[in-house]
Order: C-alpha cells, then sequence, then structure tokens
C-alpha cells in the first residue's frame, strides 16, 4: 500500500464549519450556502447567481396505507398483481411418500423409535423433501411423537410447529432490530436513484413498502409497492435501459417490479414517454429464486399456501444489490454467507459466484459494478476487498485492513474505487493502472481528515465545532469532482451532523510525480435542524483526550444526523446531492459547479 501527498487539511485551509443554528442550501462558485432562517439575505445573493432551492421530502416515522394489509402473495397488494416465481424449477422428485400399512408393532416404545429414526433420516435428506405433499406427510409423521422428542428430531422444516415457532421468534427479533434502527437511523431504509429519470425510490423500514418521488412534479407516484414476501428490505437498484423496473433486496431474495405508467390522454403527449408522477400506475412482481450453492434446488423453497408471511434467513437473504450499466446483469450479495449471485434479467438465469471459505462471517456488505461493466467490486463481512473482473470473473482480493470496508464508490471512468474502513478516518482508493480486464491494480492511502475544533467565524468570542472522527460513508458524483463523506458517532468523533466535502482530481492517482492530490478540501454540508439543541459541553468542544471509557456512542438530541446520502445520476447544472436525515426528513443539494475541473 502506497500513499499519496495530500494538501491541506479543513483546518489549513481555515475552512469553518457552519454554525449550529443553520442549514446548508447549496454549493455555489466553490462556496457552501449556509442560512440561518428564511430572512437571511444570502438566500436572496444564492439565487440571484442562479442557485436553485429544492423542497424538502419528509417521510413519517408510522404509516397507516389503507387497502394495504399483510395477505397471500396469490392476492393483489396495493395495486400488485399476483405472484410469479422466476427461476429455473427444480423437477418433482421422483419419490413421492405414499401411505403404506405398516406392520403391528410389539409396542408403543418400538413404533416411537421406527417414527424417530424416519423423521431423523427425513431431516438428513430435506433437500430431496421440500414439495407440498411430502411436508404433509411430515406433518402426520409428526404428530406421532410427543412435542420435545418431534422438534428434538424433527428440527425446522417448513411448515412443522417448530418451524412456526422459530419463525416466531425470529419475527420478534426482526421487529426489535427494526424498532431499533428506526429510532437511532429514522424511516427510510433505503433510497434508489433511477439512472435515467428524476424518480426517487424510497423504502419505508416500518412497513417494508416502497414509495415513489417524481422530483419534476414534486409529487409522489399514488400507488404503493407492497408484498408478503418483501421483508426486512436492504438494498434497492433500478434497472438501467429498462422503463420503470425497480430491484428490491430483502431476507426472501429480490423482489423484481415492473411498473407501466399510465397512458397519457392527450394527443399533445403522444410522443413522450409518460412519467409515473401524479397519476395511477400497473405494476407486478416477480420473485428471484436463487439456485442453492450445492446446485440441486432453487431457492425459496416451496413453502405451504397457508403460510407465506414468515420465513427463515436463508441462503436467499439479500444485503446488496447493483446493476450492471448496460441493465443485462442484476448482482446480488447476501447476508448468510459470503457467495454472489449474477442475474441474467433478461434470460431469467441465475449463476453463483462461489469464493472457497466462504461463512456467514464473510457475509457481503456492499456490491459495485463498474461504470464500463468490466469490474465488479463486493465487500464483506471479514474485512476482505474483493475486485472482480467480468469477462471470465475471476478476481484479486484485500484484507490487509484492520477493520471492514463500509463504503466504496467508483469514479466514472472505472479506473479507480474510493473507499473507507470503519473506525478509521482515512480514505483509500484503489486504483488500476491497466486496461480491462487486468487485475492489476494497487490500494493508496490517499488523505486523513484530521478531527479538530474550530470556530465557525474569525470572532474572537465565536463558538466552536468540533469536526471529524471515524469516516462512516461517502459518496462520489456522477461526474467525479465531488466527494462526500460523513462520520461515525464515537468517542472520538464530534459534530457528526457535518459532511465534508472534497475537491476531486483523479488523475493525481496515476501521475508519477508533481504536487497535486486527488482530494482537495472544499466545505461542509449542514442538514436541517429540529427540536432544541442540546450543545455539547465545553471539554466536548474541545481537543478531547484519549478515554477509552466513553466507547460507547452519545445520543445527541435535536443533531440531525445523516442516515444515507448519494447523488442523482442527472444534474446537468453540477450535482444533486441527497441526503436522508434521521427524522424522515430529505434534502435536495445542488452543488453547481462548471463540468470540467479547474485546478488552482
Amino acid at each position: 500500500m502506497c500513499a499519496y501527498r495530500s494538501t491541506a487539511t479543513f483546518e489549513e485551509r481555515g475552512i469553518r464549519p457552519p454554525p449550529w443554528n443553520s442549514a446548508t442550501v447549496g454549493e455555489s462558485d466553490l462556496k457552501f450556502i449556509h442560512l440561518r432562517d428564511g430572512e437571511d439575505t444570502g438566500l436572496l445573493q444564492y439565487v440571484r447567481s442562479g442557485g436553485i432551492a429544492f423542497p424538502h421530502i419528509m417521510v413519517p416515522d408510522q404509516l397507516q396505507i389503507r387497502g394495504v394489509a399483510k395477505l397471500s402473495t396469490n392476492e393483489p397488494v396495493g395495486g400488485v398483481s399476483a405472484l410469479h416465481v422466476v427461476g429455473d424449477q427444480s423437477e418433482q422428485d421422483s419419490v413421492v411418500l405414499q401411505n403404506k400399512e405398516a406392520d403391528e408393532p410389539n409396542s408403543a416404545l418400538s413404533t416411537m423409535v421406527s417414527h424417530a429414526l424416519w423423521l431423523w433420516n427425513a431431516k438428513q435428506n430435506i433437500a430431496e423433501l421440500i414439495t407440498r405433499a411430502q411436508t404433509r406427510s411430515l406433518l402426520a409423521a409428526e404428530s406421532w411423537l410427543p412435542t420435545p422428542l418431534a422438534h428434538a428430531v424433527f428440527g425446522q422444516v417448513p411448515g412443522t410447529a417448530a418451524a412456526a415457532e422459530a419463525d416466531a421468534i425470529e419475527a420478534r427479533e426482526a421487529e426489535g432490530q427494526k424498532n431499533m434502527l428506526a429510532k437511532t437511523d429514522g424511516p427510510v431504509s433505503c433510497v434508489a436513484w433511477h439512472p435515467h429519470r428524476s424518480l426517487l425510490a424510497i423504502s419505508h423500514r416500518a412497513t417494508d413498502c416502497v414509495f415513489v418521488y417524481d422530483l419534476v412534479n414534486d409529487t409522489w407516484c399514488s400507488n404503493v409497492l407492497q408484498n408478503a414476501y418483501m421483508q426486512g428490505i436492504t438494498s434497492m437498484a433500478w434497472q438501467p435501459n429498462c422503463g420503470y423496473t425497480l430491484a428490491v433486496g430483502c431476507t426472501t431474495g429480490v423482489c423484481l417490479w415492473n411498473i407501466v405508467p399510465a397512458a397519457s390522454s392527450d394527443s399533445a403527449d403522444v410522443l413522450k414517454a409518460p412519467g409515473l408522477g401524479g397519476g395511477q400506475i400497473s405494476a407486478w412482481m416477480s420473485l428471484l429464486s436463487f439456485p442453492e450453492l450445492s446446485g440441486t434446488c432453487k431457492y425459496p423453497s416451496q413453502l405451504p399456501t397457508s403460510d407465506k408471511v414468515s420465513f427463515h434467513r436463508s441462503a436467499s437473504s439479500v444485503s446488496a444489490l447493483s446493476f450492471s450499466n448496460s441493465g443485462q446483469w442484476l448482482v446480488a450479495g447476501h447476508q448468510t454467507h459470503g457467495h454472489l449471485t449474477v442475474w441474467d434479467v433478461a434470460l431469467g438465469t441465475a449463476t453463483p459466484l462461489k469464493r472457497s471459505g466462504s461463512t456467514s462471517r464473510s457475509a457481503t456488505l456492499q456490491v459495485g459494478m463498474s461504470p464500463n461493466d468490466r469490474y465488479l467490486i463486493s465487500t464483506h463481512a471479514n474485512g476482505q476487498l474483493r475486485l472482480w473482473e467480468t469477462e471470465n470473473w475471476t478476481s484479486r482480493v484485500w484484507s490487509d485492513f484492520n477493520a471492514n470496508v463500509t463504503r466504496f464508490t467508483w469514479s466514472p471512468d472505472s479506473r479507480s474505487v474510493y473507499f473507507a474502513v470503519a473506525d478509521s478516518a482515512d480514505i483509500y482508493a484503489l486504483a488500476l493502472y491497466k486496461a480491462p480486464s487486468s487485475l492489476d491494480a494497487q490500494v493508496t492511502h490517499v488523505t486523513t481528515f484530521t478531527a479538530h475544533a474550530a470556530a465557525v467565524s474569525e470572532d474572537a468570542d465565536s463558538e466552536r465545532v468540533r469536526v471529524g472522527g471515524s469516516i462512516k460513508y461517502l459518496a462520489l458524483d456522477p461526474r467525479g469532482q465531488r466527494l462526500v463523506v460523513s462520520f461515525d458517532d464515537d468517542s472520538t468523533s464530534g459534530d457528526i451532523s457535518l459532511l465534508a466535502v472534497y475537491l476531486v482530481n483523479n488523475d493525481a492517482l496515476f501521475r508519477a510525480g508533481g504536487d497535486s492530490s486527488a482530494l482537495m478540501p472544499l466545505g461542509y454540508v449542514r442538514g436541517p435542524n429540529w427540536g432544541k439543541q442540546h450543545r455539547l459541553e465545553q471539554d466536548v468542544a474541545l481537543e478531547p483526550k484519549p478515554d477509552k471509557s466513553t466507547k460507547k456512542k452519545r445520543v445527541r438530541v435535536g443533531t440531525p444526523t445523516p442516515s444515507w446520502f448519494g447523488f442523482s445520476p442527472n444534474f446537468e447544472p453540477g450535482a444533486l446531492l441527497t441526503v436522508v436525515w434521521a427524522n424522515g426528513k430529505i434534502s435536495l443539494l445542488p452543488l453547481l459547479y462548471a463540468t470540467k475541473l479547474t485546478r488552482a
């Protein structure tokens, strides 16, 4: 691992954080506009200079959707047609359990033992015993045994009492985790921008449903995407070059939504592609089944019609999704193992990318296709970062990090990947030096955000704000000129409501000499405030002394902490930063700059 020379830090460049009672509305001429209230004269200057002000989008914590309930998937839910399971369906097993006359046992004990042995054998061969008829036969056999013995022998076969009890426990644990995340990260679990239109898909954490917001018309789509199979949403991605197709990753697999907007009755709009805002839509969902790693059957397993709500976490649980730029491939990472699944969406076929030694400890955290579709990056819970080339699907791995890679982002030229590591203030880059599909790449240390306390103005008595800490997330705009980072809430962090913005010079990663840096400090973004501010104590605002006893996270009431941020793929004046705050408010911040990087 090599390191590039960094330019001055935020503190050395004299970049001041915005005050506590202000909010950022955007960037213009390399300066960020921070307003204290609606009477601030800076707003008028911002608009006169060509600035754009977008309204906030608000997502409430709790929702009551009329006409939508937890129904079986054979019934339409939220304007959605019946469920279709897509994938190669395994042939019917040639062995069908028959009810045969059994020899009369000599005693009740021998009968119990024989049934226990039969159930144990069934459990060992459960991969071949997944059809409804076989499940019904197993249920009938379970009735011959006492409940404790049946649970010990029978295990968690779908449709049994033991499985139902395990499902109930898992559902309670999932609900508790969901409530905990709702309190810390807010009601929004995932956000996805449409690659070609100003559409924003937003998943609601408490209800596991997806809403679509039309930015052009400033309105919500009147239909809600919800299905009984769509539980525990972890990721979303729109399919490029395919109209309105949305992939939703969840604990049951991938729910592929096909959305058809209502046709316009206006003759003037005949040649114009219809939008989704405001009008009624038609939509249907396909549940993508996943090939089992052994290749003998498909996931998810066929469950009884009477129980289509509760599911076990299986190999189909999805943790991350990424479409190729062409829209041909859909790559899915999983929560329970480190293997990846590559879907050819048009053909409806799935290919597993297996990794040796993959366990639940190597679960996939994030996947991302390069803009040119020649590479794939995946990060895993065992600290690995893996680079795949998509011609022969060979890979190379980097694992010499002190913790997991928290987030990565591709540069638009597909030559580099910026990423951050947990519990670290360092920003790294993976630079690819040769043409595809070479795996000749090197991890470099680009810069470190040095935590410090700074005054918000030049006044001697002005308030001081501590900024910095471990980097939690980062995002690069589609033109590759702005890199935004957020900070984790730990004992070393300061004001975690601030986002730091860097000016990016990606060519510096490939320059042998010179005095330029890949990342140059530019400014800060502060979100909209809510509630009463609970200021940090004086000893927290100043440089803190290392203290291992204060490692637990601190709760700051009223602090607008970001739970997700990214960029709209289409914004001509520059870049449109989208930030989801923990109270459910979504900010759209335009970063206005020239399309070409102007070097100082």
